[in-house]
Formats: structure tokens, C-alpha cells, sequence
């Protein structure tokens, strides 16, 4: 590592792995150093692309004086004892979502990291997104009122091909469709990106979760319908509906979380959009406007470099473990929740 760059190594190089590549490419304080798969086939692109050596071990890998750290995209079963193998050979730790599957795996990787004096964090976007952090700021500054209730969707028509190879098929493999290897379904594959931006933008914390789910339409192990009511601790309601097998999908549905306050609403959208009984700047009441922010949005690259950035400067990333774990923690209930046909109480 030099002052100014921090070196990659990639394991798992299948779907999300080639535009976190591409993010790390085109970060100005990273680069990527080596590429791991099991799978000789799947380096081959990647390889000839950026130029870097290649492996199927993962012990030569890590013992390579050229990573500084690791960036890991294998099933979600892997995610911790790999980031804890990466922790003890002192790589700092960025991994896709969801932290790990359970709650004691993510206990265990967030432990090691900290042993090790590592960095750790997960592949969130919200904490590095400018329209997020603007939200952020007029929700806590009380431009929207009291928070009464928040609005996720995730409704999605997945192709079967999708549960062995995943929307590109670059990999077949089967782990998407294994509750043992994936942890679950849409909410914890999809819909916990919300679940993170959601407690990052306004500061609440889900307090209890009651969820009903089920695989109706889909020839997997893992739930293809979810809904999800939550209660928040300052008593705001939260909705939660999504399915990967919604035929049609979220037809004229904005996508993004919804807050819903005392004096207005805001859209979780990439460009955000904003309704206010009063707005205090002079803006136009009861209409439906674009918020506005400046900054860069909370791409691939925008994450590599700041997580760069927080190991070149000695401090916290953006996107911690806590949050990995906290936006686990509320898929862990939602399940546990359905399984039990009952109201589950956080923390668990």
C-alpha cells in the first residue's frame, strides 16, 4: 500500500464482482492487484482485461505482499469465514451484502477485523450517495415533521435462469436458490440494500417485526413473497412488500423507500423527490418536486474510494460493520418472524 492507493484483491469473480472491478478501476485510490475464483474460466476476461495475476487458492492470495486489501463476492455463506481469513492475514475487508447470514457470523467477522486492526466494510450505497446524505440532512434538520411511517418495495419478475446464473449468467452455479447459502430470498438478496439506506437516512432503529412469507411461484428453497410490518422506536409504522416473482413488476411505481413525516414525504430515488405541506424555503406547497443536492451519486466507484480513503487515513469507513449487521439483523427477524407466525422484538 502507498500513501495514495490501496491495492485490491478480488475474491469471487462472478456477476457483482465485474462492476465493483470496474469501480475499483476507475477509483482514484485503489486499484486491483489480483483476481481469485475457484473457477479457472471465470478469471480468464477479467484477467486479459486489467492485466493482473490470477488464482484458485485463496491462501496465495491473501499471502501476497501486493493486496492491501480484499474485496469478497462469493454466496453469502462465505462472506465471513472468508473476511475473517482475510482479517488474520491482515487485509482490510470490504464484502458484498449481506454481511454474512447469520447474526453470529457477522458477530464473528466484525470481531476478527477489529482483533486484526483492520478495516472493515460492506457494499452499501447509501452512506457515499450525495442525494442520500441531502435527504439525511432535511429529514434530521425536521424538514419532514415527525416520522409516522416509511414505504419499502422490492417487486421484481426474475427469470428462472436467474437462480443458477443470475441476471448474466456468467456463473452457473446454484447457491441463490439454497436458503443455507443465500440466507434467503428478496428481502435479504435485494431488499436489505433499503432496509440499510433507511436507517442511515433517518436515524431510526426497528424496534419489533411481524413478517408473513412464502416461495409460491418459483422452484426454489428460498421465498420468492414477503411482507413485512415494522414498528420503528420512535412508534413509525414501516411496510415492507416484495417478491422476485411479481409478474409485470412495480408498473408506474417509483422505486426508492418512502418517509412519510407530520408535514410531507420523501422518495428514496436515485434523484429524490420531495412533497412538503410548507416548505420553509419558498418552495412550491403540496407539489411533488425534485430534491436538490449536489455531489456524486453512490456508485461502485464512489464506495471503493471511500473505503480507500477511510484505510489510507486511519479512520471509520462509511458503511461499517455495525450497519452490515444491523441491516441483517432485521432480515434475521423478518425470517424468524415468519417462521414462528409471531411478532419478534429487536434488538435479537
Amino acid at each position: 500500500m502507498t500513501a495514495s492507493q490501496v491495492r485490491f484483491g478480488i475474491i469471487g469473480c462472478g456477476e457483482i464482482a465485474v462492476q465493483t472491478c470496474q469501480g475499483i478501476a476507475a477509483a482514484s485510490n485503489a486499484s486491483i492487484s489480483f483476481l481469485m475464483d475457484e473457477r479457472p474460466e471465470v478469471l480468464k476476461d477479467l484477467a486479459e482485461f486489467y492485466g493482473v495475476p490470477t488464482t484458485t487458492n485463496l491462501d496465495e492470495l491473501l499471502s501476497s505482499s501486493e493486496v492491501d486489501a480484499v474485496y469478497i463476492a462469493t454466496p453469502h455463506d462465505l462472506h465471513a469465514p472468508l473476511g475473517i481469513r482475510a482479517a488474520q492475514a491482515g487485509k482490510h475487508v470490504l464484502v458484498e451484502k449481506p454481511i454474512a447470514t447469520t447474526l453470529a457470523d457477522a458477530d464473528a467477522l466484525i470481531a476478527a477485523c477489529r482483533e486484526h486492526g483492520v478495516t472493515l466494510s460492506v457494499a452499501y450505497h447509501a452512506q457515499v450517495d450525495a442525494a442520500m446524505a441531502a435527504a439525511r440532512d432535511l429529514i434530521r434538520a425536521g424538514v419532514l415533521g415527525k416520522i409516522i411511517a416509511v414505504r419499502m418495495t422490492a417487486l421484481s419478475d426474475k427469470p428462472d435462469h436467474y437462480w443458477h446464473g443470475g441476471y448474466t449468467r456468467r456463473v452457473q452455479t446454484d447457491w441463490r436458490a439454497l436458503k443455507a447459502r443465500s440466507g434467503g430470498g428478496i428481502l435479504i438478496m435485494n431488499l436489505i440494500h433499503d432496509l440499510n439506506t433507511v436507517r442511515w437516512v433517518t436515524g431510526l432503529e426497528v424496534a419489533r417485526v411481524y413478517a408473513e412469507y412464502g416461495t409460491l411461484a418459483t422452484h426454489v428453497e428460498v421465498e420468492d413473497t414477503i411482507a413485512v410490518t415494522l414498528r420503528y422506536d420512535n412508534d413509525a409504522i414501516g411496510m415492507i412488500q416484495a417478491g422476485s416473482a411479481m409478474r409485470g413488476g412495480a408498473y408506474q411505481d417509483v422505486r426508492g423507500p418512502r418517509i412519510y413525516g407530520t408535514r410531507g414525504q420523501i422518495i428514496l430515488a436515485d434523484k429524490p423527490l420531495i412533497y412538503l405541506l410548507d416548505p420553509s424555503e419558498g418552495g412550491q406547497p403540496k407539489t411533488w418536486q425534485e430534491l436538490r443536492f449536489s455531489g456524486a451519486p453512490g456508485d461502485r466507484q464512489r464506495m471503493v474510494e471511500r473505503f480507500a480513503a477511510a484505510i489510507l487515513e486511519k479512520r471509520e469507513p462509511p458503511v461499517t460493520g455495525l450497519d452490515g449487521r444491523k441491516a441483517l439483523e432485521i432480515a434475521v427477524a423478518a425470517y424468524r418472524s415468519g417462521e414462528l407466525h409471531q411478532p419478534v422484538t429487536l434488538p435479537l
